[in-house]
């Protein structure tokens, strides 16, 4: 089974899973954003042992950005932990050797920080449980909420659909 995993339903309504792979696709929702909505999620899943060796898994979702324009789709190369205040040094995941973009997972709405990439909330919890998993980023703002707030990207969406299902089909 191939596994799509997303924030939340509005992100889900924006794939759209061609009819050859229909059966061959499932798209998981975590109803919330960040560790806390993953962890809960996958968690259960895991304990009824829904998932197997030969499962696939996939990230698309929205992301803010200090470094590419509203509307842009990207493949995450290595994903890290953005935690301002913390001491600890948490180590990065590699899930594309081909990309060099960094996604850096906050705990909250990125606005302000020091690294350049993108960010969101639950791409580094997910590549802890599946370390092979491959991710492909919405741009939705340029780390301000209020234009995240404003987001319709239909574009973008066919865009990371394209990669997505190509990455599927392989």
């Amino acid at each position: 089974m191939n596994y799509i995993l997303v924030a939340d339903k509005q992100e889900a309504d924006n794939i759209k899973i061609p009819k050859e792979l229909k059966d061959s696709v499932k798209i998981i929702t975590f109803d919330g954003w960040g560790d806390t909505a993953v962890i809960k999620k996958l968690s259960k899943m895991m304990l009824n042992h829904e998932f197997n060796k030969n499962d696939k898994f996939f990230n698309i979702g929205y992301a803010g950005s200090n470094e590419f324009p509203i509307g842009t789709a990207v493949v995450v190369g290595t994903v890290a932990k953005e935690i301002p205040s913390h001491t600890v040094k948490e180590p990065s995941v590699k899930l594309d050797k081909e990309s060099k973009i960094k996604c850096y997972s906050s705990l909250n709405f990125v606005e302000n920080t020091k690294h350049i990439g993108v960010f969101d909330m639950e791409l580094y919890t997910l590549a802890t449980f599946f370390p092979k998993i491959k991710s492909v980023k919405i741009v939705s703002d340029n780390l301000n909420y209020h234009e995240y707030k404003q987001v319709a990207i239909t574009k973008a969406w066919k865009e990371a659909n394209k990669i997505l299902f190509e990455w599927i089909k392989k």
